[in-house]
């Protein structure tokens, strides 16, 4: 730190720099803490004013963000921003092997399911007694074809409600041509 700036106890986001510093670094600098109880948390305040307003628009862009970065690690070419301004309520992305790698905050608002559970498994965990064979036919057909498509599916949510669901599926390949994963942009039918 800069000796300008050595009272700790006016420093914004206290809590965040306190919990990045090693065991001997904080042991250095606890001296100067006034108190030893640093509450309420500043950065609580500042994370808070946006937790509190999870807006679509700014779940939207969160996502975006997070597409962005999948984009990155795994070199896709298409961008992520051509295809994500479309209405949706729940984001999927598979592994070329069709296992869920990630959804986002709306799947679990749209089926109950929390992410931890979804993860490694296959979408077609959500179908159920009245997903028609032939649909499931047609998904893995179009799959194999490795070419966006958009279709409807009876799905059934965690609490065993069924909702018709409108799935836009677009392949995600890399600089090799090959494809690495599907992005599903899903959202209930009315």
């Amino acid at each position: 730190m800069s000796n300008y700036n050595d009272d700790l106890n006016s420093m914004l986001c206290l809590d965040i720099y306190l919990s990045s510093l090693s065991d001997e670094k904080y042991n250095e600098i606890a001296h100067k803490i006034k108190s030893e109880r640093i509450f309420p948390v500043t950065s609580w305040d500042i994370s808070g004013n946006y937790l509190q307003k999870a807006t679509p628009k700014f779940m939207q862009e969160a996502d975006r963000l997070y597409l962005t970065m999948l984009s990155k690690k795994f070199r896709w070419k298409l961008d992520v921003n051509s295809f994500i301004a479309e209405p949706y309520n729940a984001i999927v992305v598979a592994d070329n092997m069709q296992e869920i790698y990630w959804v986002n905050q709306g799947f679990t608002q749209m089926t109950g399911y929390a992410a931890e559970y979804a993860l490694g498994k296959k979408p077609n965990f959500l179908q159920g007694k009245n997903t028609p064979p032939e649909t499931r036919k047609y998904f893995r057909e179009q799959l194999l074809q490795l070419k966006p498509f958009t279709t409807t599916i009876i799905n059934y949510r965690k609490n065993k409600e069924e909702y018709i669901c409108e799935v836009k599926i677009i392949p995600m390949s890399n600089y090799k041509d090959e494809v690495t994963h599907f992005i599903a942009f899903e959202r209930e039918a009315i």
